[in-house]
């Protein structure tokens, strides 16, 4: 099937081209790309043909303005830039959830929000109606994204347990206590006495869960903690460096180390 306009640039297939070929009305095509509810198994097959000889593509645009949605979800990183570049996890989220997103063909928006500006603007672009829901990841103590959007009715998954408002907004998070506890306890078995531990951010949930393991276990191996022992970081290849450097220059007697890296 060949379509062309004026000036030679060929004209995209719409809906009406689609129930053409498969001969079908154009109501039957709405509904196949709406679920397939009430269409026959023929009805259906033909369509899902004539969508392939066509390459017909739904106009999302145009779609959004009749059903007041965008079709899209958001994935929001409430981190620096550079830190999406220099964490591996980042990327690794970013690609499962497009991925299982590109089984609805729903589109995935990466928005970073690494300052108070880029906060207040994502939150307002958000709330306007531009995305159906909203990823969060990497949401800090004090970060005040979260309940804004939960506010303004914004759908909303967090990667980690919020602080503060866990009970209020859905999330996944992997067990960052039991964890550390399953680390710091593998280094005991080892021997070693004098563990030292690079924590991630304090501000996050994921950096104080893991601390607090690292501690627990110390406690019923009747392990006093030492705070010379104890430096933050962010997760960072910069900041673990400067972690050991300030252990080895503080308590130059330790004998392992727990990073808590993501």
């Amino acid at each position: 099937m060949t379509m062309s306009s004026t000036g030679g640039r060929r004209k995209p297939p719409t809906i009406h081209d689609v129930a053409r070929e498969a001969g079908v009305s154009r109501g039957t095509v709405s509904r196949v790309l709406n679920g397939g509810h009430y269409v026959s198994p023929s009805a259906q097959e033909a369509v899902d043909a004539a969508i392939r000889r066509t390459g017909y593509v739904v106009n999302r645009h145009a779609r959004s303005l009749i059903t007041g949605r965008s079709d899209s979800v958001g994935f929001l990183l409430t981190e620096p830039q550079e830190r999406f570049f220099e964490d591996p996890n980042f990327n690794v989220l970013l690609r499962g959830c497009t991925q299982a997103l590109a089984k609805h063909d729903v589109p995935l928006l990466l928005m970073l929000a690494g300052t108070e500006d880029e906060r207040r603007r994502i939150t307002r672009y958000i709330t306007a109606g531009h995305v159906d829901g909203v990823l969060l990841v990497s949401s800090h103590s004090g970060d005040p994204i979260a309940t804004e959007l939960r506010e303004a009715g914004v759908p909303l998954v967090a990667c980690g347990k919020p602080i503060g408002i866990g009970s209020k907004v859905s999330y996944v998070a992997a067990d960052d206590r039991d964890g550390a506890r399953d680390m710091v306890r593998h280094l005991l078995a080892q021997g070693r006495r004098r563990i030292a531990v690079v924590t991630g951010p304090l501000d996050t949930p994921g950096g104080v869960e893991r601390l607090a393991g690292y501690k627990e276990v110390l406690a019923e191996a009747g392990i006093e903690v030492d705070e010379r022992l104890v430096v933050s970081g962010d997760y960072s290849r910069a900041s673990g460096e400067a972690g050991a450097e300030r252990l080895l220059a503080q308590a130059p007697d330790l004998d392992a180390v727990f990073v808590a890296s993501t």
